[in-house]
């Protein structure tokens, strides 16, 4: 940014975002569109797929998931289909409490528990056995890498072991402190273990270099009554504890969920008839449990459900610092850039100080500390210059998804050092909000210098409405300031939105047609200074066929007879002659002659300036011969021709043919030839004449017909 306009601290990449505080906030750019958004809850009620009996669900890398059932067969279910596979599951897999995909196998816990088998994921050969001799494997998790992780008992202490796709065991750690363990899981993001144990089983969070818990939380305390039984998570945000409430309180099954520092995400009411819950697993998008009846899938919504209550979340920034000035100014305002629907908040807060952030107790992270209680501590400091200013979200359906620009003046904020908190909240029915951008601004040149000095006397005077009316302006301007910054991705093939491209197409001159997809107006656009320069000629004819008819190898071919062949050639004493494939022309059959060939109704005499060489019916004639499938010609046939006309001579006629992939196949190894299997016999729109045919096995009429138990005579 120019040294005359105002400077700001910028929040909107990955490493940016990184450098602040995060409560209950899902920071999952890629899934939250860009931005900083809460944990979507999950929708009521879930899928079940029904099993006799059902336990150690594991997703895989490729996004199955498979659990096993009390009869030891394995379900496999697929992204791509709505009913599992079954195949018989080797005994380990079958009987294992927990399944751990990696990105090596599928991992299990041994018989005897003293060590860890790899299965093939696919074919479930074993591949590995590691044996961990002296201790008593308690629990396996991930490390959400290639690698996975072993809970152990080892004469009375309980470690955490590493062992790596080949078997070797890799750092030990210690959990001190606890007993009675159970289960554990190990989140990425935070980099902490979290261990179910005790006598009266409590969650214990531990950092993943071990020793002492940081802090734990009572089972019971989490619900009325609260006996908790299977432990899981999605190994990188978020924990999911499995119970059931007291027999006073109706012995309701929930599934209750916590983030990587604690704090309550809510909790999934149960169907009675999947309790108890006999495993846990996770994705972002997804949560996986099994009961006595099968495996129920819970989905991630984007509206927050019934009965589930409001989900917020928090961040805050790293101390920023504004240089001295002579005028003394520090500050501007908060500007965040956000989707906010109708039922959603958001409050910006901040806390100022002039007290060096060195001091231990002003505003330090702390990596034993949990972000939540830092930002308590920050926020309950003394002699603290406090602010809270809070939006409201409303509008339709589209102004929801709309990005707007919510800002906070900070013209009063005399001190030097500023923290800005933000608050995302959605109350019940509604949308989750969205924040994409931050931007923190301090003083460069501002609008108020551009007026006269007698209005500029009073700025520092607190409360100023000059001030306040003049920092609407410059904030209301901001949207049309991000429309003018903008301009540039509307042409760029790439970025632009397909009324622009129709716009860019037309003015450049380009073939074209409002019927075209996307990826081929954005093919054309980006070629467009080739197809221009190429128009008329065949290489440009190709070009805009590469574009329209993408992928390799090429599934079209033009033919220009004349200048492929040329016209044959009788040799003699000095010419050698044409080399054929060569054209062959001659005379029509209505050339006037009169003489005994003379045939009624072929002869005429030829119109004024009729050109009549025998070959001139022949000349001009281009051929394209597209291969696509039946649905591509429906969508392709209405404007294929009128655009490839754009790009050949007035004076060429174009004939365009549909032809099969075969067609096009040569015999030299220039990717048309492949091999692949034939074709399913299928009676349709794409059968190929020679290739698609009924099976030779099944079901036929015999010599005496049907079978009916009589002989038809």
């Amino acid at each position: 940014m120019s040294a005359d306009r105002p400077k700001s601290y910028r929040f909107s990449t990955e490493a940016q975002w990184n450098a602040c505080l995060f409560v209950q906030a899902d920071r999952d750019l890629k899934r939250a569109v860009g931005g900083i958004r809460p944990f979507p809850p999950f929708g009521r009620p879930g899928t079940r797929y029904e099993s006799r009996g059902a336990h150690a669900p594991v997703v895989t890398r490729a996004g199955e998931v498979i659990w096993s059932d009390d009869r030891c067969v394995m379900h496999r279910l697929s992204r791509c289909s709505d009913e599992p596979e079954t195949c018989v599951a080797p005994l380990a897999i079958s009987t294992a409490a927990r399944v751990v995909a990696t990105s090596s196998g599928l991992w299990v816990a041994g018989d005897p528990p003293e060590s860890l088998q790899r299965y093939e994921e696919d074919t479930l050969t074993r591949l590995l056995t590691v044996d961990l001799p002296n201790t008593h494997v308690v629990d396996i998790a991930s490390d959400s890498r290639h690698a996975v992780l072993a809970l152990v008992e080892r004469d009375g202490v309980y470690q955490v072991i590493s062992v790596d796709p080949a078997g070797y065991v890799g750092e030990v750690v210690d959990l001190k402190d606890i007993s009675h363990a159970t289960a554990f899981v190990y989140l990425r993001r935070s980099q902490r273990f979290v261990v179910l144990a005790g006598s009266y089983p409590q969650l214990y969070w531990f950092s993943e270099k071990g020793g002492r818990a940081l802090f734990s939380l009572p089972v019971a305390a989490m619900r009325s009554c609260f006996t908790a039984h299977t432990l899981g998570s999605d190994s990188r945000d978020k924990v999911f504890l499995a119970g059931v409430e007291g027999d006073e309180f109706g012995r309701r099954a929930y599934v209750v969920i916590f983030d990587g520092d604690g704090n309550s995400l809510g909790d999934v009411l149960l169907d009675p008839l999947d309790a108890p819950v006999t495993g846990i697993a996770a994705t972002r998008d997804e949560l996986l449990i099994t009961g006595p009846y099968g495996l129920v899938r819970f989905d991630a919504a984007e509206v927050v459900p019934e009965g589930v209550g409001q989900v917020r979340c928090m961040l805050m920034t790293p101390v920023l610092d504004s240089p001295d000035r002579e005028d003394k100014r520090r500050w501007l305002r908060v500007e965040a850039t956000t989707s906010l629907p109708q039922g959603s908040t958001l409050e910006i807060s901040w806390a100022a100080t002039d007290t060096p952030p060195d001091r231990p107790s002003a505003i330090v992270t702390d990596d034993s500390t949990s972000a939540s209680q830092l930002v308590a501590n920050f926020f309950s400091e003394p002699d603290l210059h406090r602010g809270r200013t809070v939006f409201y979200g409303a509008g339709d359906a589209e102004e929801e998804r709309a990005k707007t620009i919510c800002s906070a003046p900070l013209f009063d904020v005399r001190e030097r050092y500023l923290r800005v908190c933000i608050t995302l909240t959605a109350a019940t029915g509604a949308r989750l909000p969205l924040l994409s951008e931050l931007a923190v601004l301090y003083p460069g040149q501002t609008l108020m210098e551009d007026l006269p000095a007698i209005y500029r006397q009073d700025e520092e005077r607190p409360n100023n409405f000059l001030r306040a009316l003049v920092g609407v302006l410059e904030t209301t301007t901001q949207g049309l300031d991000a429309r003018i910054a903008s301009m540039g991705s509307q042409i760029h093939p790439a970025t632009a939105q397909e009324p622009w491209l129709d716009f860019i197409a037309r003015w450049l001159g380009v073939p074209w047609d409002d019927g075209l997809n996307l990826e081929q107006k954005q093919a054309i656009v980006r070629r467009g200074a080739e197809l221009a320069k190429g128009r008329g000629t065949r290489a440009g004819l190709e070009a805009l066929l590469e574009s329209l008819i993408q992928g390799k190898p090429r599934r079209f071919r033009v033919t220009d007879a004349t200048a492929d062949f040329g016209f044959a050639v009788v040799g003699g004493q000095s010419c050698a002659g044409s080399a054929l494939p060569a054209l062959l022309g001659g005379h029509t059959r209505w050339r006037p002659e009169l003489d005994s060939r003379a045939v009624l109704g072929y002869m005429r005499l030829p119109c004024a300036g009729q050109l009549e060489d025998g070959a001139w019916q022949l000349v001009g004639r281009v051929h394209v011969d597209v291969a696509a499938t039946a649905a591509e010609r429906e969508a392709w046939e209405p404007w294929l021709l009128t655009v490839i006309k754009e790009m050949v001579p007035l004076t060429a006629r174009v004939e365009l043919r549909w032809v099969t992939a075969q067609a096009l196949r040569t015999n030299q190894l220039d990717g048309t030839m492949t091999l692949e299997f034939p074709l399913a016999p299928r009676l349709g729109t794409d059968a190929i004449t020679n290739l698609a045919r009924l099976p030779e096995r099944g079901a036929r009429l015999s010599a005496p017909g049907a079978t009916v138990g009589l002989r038809l005579r």
